[in-house]
């Protein structure tokens, strides 16, 4: 694996200063910008805009401990059963300790969640939580609405500049300490020198053929982190959503049923009209989403059929439509008429739990490089996350990474940065040659590393990525799509690798062999 993904010097490339640099802004990288001093210049790089996010599309909610009938035992007990004890107990309980102070900052700013009549929140329930403790906004667009007004805030703050369609190449340190990023923009190279990086990047859904992420989701953050020195841990921890809307035949992200759907009455049922989930766990169709989406698949190996249906005629046409407004129109679109219909639903890739290991605070083994959100692997979601932790995980440790770094009192304009990397002149990656790589490595993906494993197959994807990677190396990458395929790459190698050396199955990992 290369240090670097393409040559570049201090001496040519135009090298720009900001004491703060966050890559990525969704939940994450928003709050914790909002939570950056004043008096530090806080730059957000956006591979996108702000609506390609995994917290744009988030449907269901946020989880926290408001409700008097909740407890923070009671909260912290239903993370630690979902994540099949793999969580870190002292994440778990900083975590929800701190829900109920972010919901109400969020509230302050502005958000507007959902309320009941008489003014105050309404709170749902969610698969493997015990009582109703997720917040929403928008029926099933809390994370649409919750990332659009953290966006309007710090837009518009003097501290802050936001580069769009700017894709991160590489994070450079010296000496163990980060002092700098290579970036993209519109085809050039930058530098920017910096004693802090944040890295806000989401998820690795795309290296899967079906996910719920948006295109942007590759994984780019987690690969620079270990190429500067940065630990990955759990990376083998890929949850799949169990129900995901089965419409369109080549849809390139598939449309998330929020788990909210059957927190209000909705029931798994497959063609013979049998609700499956009875006798499967003591939570029925509210199980932990590991065992829900095995269930599925169990169901669908028993019957040449691509989908089961969610059964929504428990609840009103008018309540479905005013509760889940994005998913009753999305329906309606693909000609599913709720709640007469049944809604053909099956498993997708969703959500990242491993990523770059942190500390309490964001903190990684570098000095002066953070990790929030789902890149970042603090410990909470241990084998199985559970539904609604993740955009409540963007805001208690964004904010607790940004006040460490308002801590420190390094500035760009005392970092050095003199770095410089030459390679031999080696033949460029083709634009055809990345496709076709990508292509075939989302299939091997989806195959091979999916939500029922195989040692054989693991394996055999294992050595294909590996080959794969050994020709990236002797290429010259010079543009987004080889960084991307290279970035894509090496993270496969750290699920598939991970995979193989889990032989136990556990949570989200269930190998057969």
């Amino acid at each position: 694996m290369r240090r670097y993904l393409t040559p570049f010097s201090t001496n040519n490339t135009e090298v720009r200063d900001t004491d703060v640099l966050i890559v990525g802004a969704g939940l994450a990288g928003l709050f914790t910008a909002f939570h950056i001093a004043q008096d530090k210049h806080c730059t957000v790089l956006l591979k996108n805009d702000v609506s390609c996010s995994n917290s744009w599309l988030a449907q269901g909610g946020i989880a926290a401990v408001i409700s008097p009938d909740d407890t923070v035992e009671s909260h912290v007990s239903d993370t630690l059963k979902a994540g099949a004890g793999l969580c870190d107990e002292e994440a778990v309980r900083v975590l929800v300790s701190e829900s109920g102070d972010a919901i109400r900052e969020l509230v302050s700013l502005g958000v507007p969640f959902d309320r009941k009549a008489d003014g105050s929140l309404s709170i749902t329930r969610e698969g493997g939580h015990s009582c109703r403790r997720i917040v929403h906004c928008g029926g099933d667009a809390t994370g649409r609405e919750a990332t659009r007004r953290l966006a309007q805030i710090e837009l518009a703050r003097k501290n802050t500049d936001f580069l769009f369609n700017a894709y991160l190449t590489d994070i450079l340190t010296n000496d163990g300490r980060i002092c700098g990023a290579l970036i993209s923009l519109a085809g050039k190279p930058i530098l920017f020198r910096t004693p802090n990086v944040v890295i806000c990047t989401g998820g690795i859904g795309y290296n899967y053929k079906h996910t719920t992420n948006p295109r942007g989701a590759t994984g780019d953050g987690m690969a620079a982190a270990e190429r500067a020195g940065a630990q990955l841990a759990m990376m083998e921890m890929v949850q799949f959503h169990p129900t995901t809307l089965i419409a369109e035949e080549n849809a390139q992200r598939l449309f998330l049923i929020s788990e909210a759907v059957r927190g209000e009455g909705a029931i798994l049922r497959n063609h013979k009209g049998e609700a499956f989930m009875q006798g499967v766990h003591e939570l029925k169709d509210l199980a932990p989403r590991d065992i829900v989406t095995r269930a599925i698949l169990a169901e669908l190996q028993k019957n040449p059929y691509r989908n089961v249906f969610l059964d929504v005629s428990s609840m009103t046409r008018a309540f479905c439509a005013q509760r889940f407004p994005t998913i009753y129109a999305k329906c309606r679109e693909s000609g599913i008429q709720l709640t007469e219909d049944q809604i053909p639903v099956r498993p997708a890739q969703h959500y990242q739990m491993g990523g770059i290991k942190t500390g309490l605070n964001g903190e990684t083994c570098i000095d002066g490089l953070y990790a929030v959100g789902e890149a970042a692997c603090t410990g909470i979601h241990g084998g199985n996350r559970l539904a609604s932790n993740s955009m409540l995980e963007c805001l208690v440790f964004g904010k607790r990474a940004a006040l460490c770094i308002n801590a420190d009192k390094r500035r760009a304009a005392d970092i050095s940065l003199t770095l410089s990397y030459t390679e031999p002149d080696l033949p460029p990656l083709t634009k055809s040659e990345a496709k076709e790589m990508r292509d075939t490595h989302r299939e091997i993906m989806q195959s091979h590393v999916g939500a029922v494993r195989h040692t054989a197959l693991l394996s055999e994807a294992l050595s294909h990525f590996e080959s794969d990677l050994a020709l990236l190396d002797s290429r010259r990458l010079d543009a987004p799509y080889a960084f991307e395929i290279y970035n894509m790459t090496e993270i496969a190698i750290a699920v598939t690798s991970g995979a193989l050396a889990r032989k136990e199955s556990v949570g989200a990992h269930y190998i057969v062999d």
